[in-house]
């Protein structure tokens, strides 16, 4: 493993927490894993890369405060068959250093060529889940000709508006009991954040950094993509949505997805929330592997 990292900038105590708690769920990454930063002009990209050098790549995106962290559930089976890029999203909690940030959707998609390019990277098959997902829609949409194929994982709003539920509880966050009163509501009583991730999800909670906190733009996420976006996808994709999603409705985004997007796989999957990679990793490990292989 190796830290090819540029030179931290000073950081708040909650940030110096946050780095800690990072690292600690790290360690329940199961593979051999190296981790560097690649510079953008946005930024420093942080990346945990896994897999052979000279496999196909699989860049993965993650949700909004769980980082490329999230992904030790999947990344076993992943990285065996690809080079796994996983990306903290910049602007997000993780440990990407964001200096000019302008959040647009076009500014992430150029965000995103830049970490392509200095990877290396001519084309790749992108996996991302909720904040992750509408990443990779929205690259899928600027950037086809970079794309081999695309699965979104419960992506946030893109194909419906969030239900008003979200905003009580992710406005509720940082409140006394705010974390837990979150994960109960998106989680219920079928899955617990192992306490490392856990640890690490109320530090990120607690890190106040104005750049890891960009104020909503009008072209700026989260949104939903027009009849005519959806239209004009060009790549393959497949869309896994949670039987107990309760940041929208699964069945209108089931809808609305197979309605607009030509050739989409999309399906339900049972016994899951939002976080299906974690709830159901051996489900959506085996599913993600037979749609990026056919």
């Amino acid at each position: 493993m190796s830290n090819h990292a540029p030179i931290i900038p000073s950081l708040s105590d909650s940030g110096i927490h946050y780095y800690q708690t990072y690292e600690e769920s790290l360690a329940l990454w199961p593979v051999h894993y190296e981790t560097f930063y690649v510079p953008t002009r946005f930024g420093q990209t942080h990346i945990i890369a896994s897999g052979p050098k000279n496999a196909p790549p699989l860049v993965l995106l993650h949700g909004a405060l769980f980082s490329s962290t999230m992904w030790y559930p999947n990344i076993s089976e992943w990285s065996s068959k690809y080079r796994t890029y996983a990306i903290d999203i910049m602007g997000d909690k993780n440990k990407s250093i964001p200096v000019d940030l302008n959040g647009t959707r076009t500014g992430y998609a150029d965000w995103l060529l830049e970490v392509f390019d200095n990877l290396g990277i001519k084309k790749a098959y992108l996996v991302g889940l909720s904040l992750g997902g509408l990443h990779v829609m929205n690259f899928a949409l600027r950037a086809a000709e970079r794309v081999e194929k695309a699965v979104l994982l419960s992506p946030a709003e893109t194909f419906v508006s969030f239900h008003p539920n979200f905003y009580k509880y992710a406005l509720g966050l940082s409140v006394p009991n705010g974390v837990e009163n979150f994960l109960k509501w998106m989680m219920g009583d079928r899955y617990v954040l192992h306490p490392n991730f856990a640890k690490q999800f109320h530090a990120g909670v607690m890190w106040q950094d104005e750049l890891r906190n960009p104020k909503p733009k009008a072209d700026g996420f989260p949104y939903v993509f027009t009849d005519d976006e959806l239209k004009s996808v060009k790549v393959p994709i497949l869309l896994l949505l949670s039987q107990y999603e309760v940041i929208y409705d699964p069945q209108s985004a089931l809808h609305r997805a197979t309605t607009f997007v030509s050739g989409i796989e999309a399906e339900i999957v049972k016994n899951a929330g939002h976080v299906l990679s974690m709830e159901q990793p051996e489900y959506v490990n085996g599913r993600v592997l037979s749609f990026l292989n056919k």
